[in-house]
């Protein structure tokens, strides 16, 4: 998952606005900002508090700060991941066993007002819980650059004594080993996604009404 790949599919996403900006992504963010092209503060403000109120949005999002003076606006909220379940490529004969697991991030939406611009960052701040209760060292190695070597290390010793001390045989525990930097990518993905699309529908709202 390359950055560069990354500001391409997002500047097809925001092709149809003139607004065109290049999209910084972090390790846990994505930030991109827009020419305010006359709008005041209160109203990008005003406009973007709809947005986190309204029925769709609202179960998820809760308004933290709204500062209109300063032109800024703050929320904390949830997002549902949903990913393929490890343990199936483990025990690929055991019916029971789900094939994709749901775990719930932390995440923050935060609209910046400058003089000539405003800003929209989506920041993942947290891993609500997780299957195997790793949610520390499994949010350590969401990233939506690309997965760290030495985080997902540190995950797969963690997990390799988990799952030693559940009587896991050792080739059982090779082929989880062999498979989480997958998971992890196909979480980051989607947080990314998740992301971007929060990002387009807030500039869609401030700018179209």
């Amino acid at each position: 998952m390359k950055k560069l790949s990354v500001v391409v599919l997002l500047a097809v996403l925001f092709s149809g606005s003139n607004y065109a900006q290049e999209v910084v992504v972090g390790d846990k963010s994505i930030s991109k900002k827009f020419a305010r092209n006359g709008l005041s503060k209160s109203m990008i403000i005003s406009r973007a508090e709809t947005w986190f109120t309204n029925e769709e949005n609202a179960d998820k999002n809760k308004v933290e700060t709204i500062d209109i003076e300063k032109g800024r606006i703050k929320i904390n909220g949830e997002t549902k991941v949903l990913y393929k379940n490890i343990g199936k490529e483990l025990y690929p004969k055991r019916n029971a066993m789900a094939e994709v697991l749901e775990a719930r991030f932390g995440h923050t939406l935060e609209i910046n007002v400058n003089e000539e611009d405003y800003e929209i960052v989506f920041s993942v701040t947290d891993m609500k819980e997780e299957m195997y209760k790793k949610q520390d060292v499994f949010f350590t190695c969401v990233n939506f650059n690309e997965i760290n070597d030495k985080d997902l290390n540190e995950y797969n010793k963690a997990m390799d004594k988990l799952l030693k001390a559940n009587l896991v045989f050792k080739k059982r525990r090779e082929v989880f080993e062999a498979n989480s930097r997958s998971q992890f990518e196909e979480v980051s993905s989607f947080l990314l996604n998740e992301g971007e699309m929060n990002i387009y529908s807030l500039h869609e709202v401030i700018r179209s009404q």
